[in-house]
């Protein structure tokens, strides 16, 4: 029998798709045999699947800062205390006075630096509860060089033993609050000794203590400021 070459064309074709599809069930059949199960559907949804990009973690900068301060300025943070287990913490470029360091203690905590180096003049913490501590805390505000930036937070109370006339040195650096300043009220201050700070700068936060909208029991909530202070020349 002679087939044309149409004809012809199309019964290769047709036995070439038929071999073809027996193969590859053979070749399916040999795989599922051999291969443990699920592997191939697990491929197949590997495959699928989007690959996920994860965001890098934003980098905190200096003092904890979301961004960098400009370029001629010293980043600071003040943290008051909360409560009984909340300790304040003082930066000043880095960590100065915080949890950890063993640094800080309840009253007033007060560190003082160099306003064109950034050097650490010295810090203390002063209790205002117990003991006469309002004249050594006015000994070392009185011991504080000019050009120096001033950084004050209180942990528990800071107001009971603090005088008149520590206040009035207090209020010589730059403070507006520390008048008004109430048993365990969270105070936070930056200020100046020798020079004044810029007027657009947070510079002081005060939040007093009441029993009905404190966040401890018996205690107000933490305040905090920060911000960029330029260097003095």
């Amino acid at each position: 029998m002679k087939f044309s070459g149409g004809v012809r064309g199309d019964f290769f074709k047709t036995l070439a798709l038929i071999v073809g599809c027996g193969l590859a069930w053979y070749l399916g059949h040999i795989c599922a045999v051999l291969l443990p199960p699920g592997t191939f559907s697990v491929a197949v949804s590997q495959i699928a699947e989007k690959p996920s990009i994860k965001a890098p973690l934003p980098k905190r900068q200096k003092c904890d800062h979301s961004s960098p301060c400009p370029i001629g300025s010293f980043a600071f943070r003040v943290l008051s205390g909360g409560g009984k287990s909340n300790v304040p913490t003082i930066c000043f470029e880095e960590v100065i006075m915080k949890e950890g360091k063993g640094n800080t203690r309840e009253g007033i905590n007060i560190a003082a630096v160099d306003a064109a180096t950034g050097k650490v003049h010295g810090s203390d913490s002063f209790n205002m509860w117990e003991g006469d501590n309002a004249g050594p805390l006015i000994q070392f505000i009185s011991g504080i060089p000019n050009n120096s930036i001033v950084l004050m937070a209180t942990y528990d109370d800071g107001s009971t033993k603090l005088s008149q006339e520590a206040r009035k040195e207090i209020e010589k650096l730059g403070s507006k609050e520390i008048q008004q300043i109430g048993f365990r009220s969270s105070w936070v201050f930056v200020g100046a000794k020798g020079f004044t700070l810029p007027e657009g700068l947070k510079k002081e936060k005060m939040n007093h203590s009441n029993n009905e909208k404190n966040r401890y029991n018996g205690w107000p909530a933490e305040v905090q400021i920060e911000g960029c202070v330029p260097r003095r020349q």
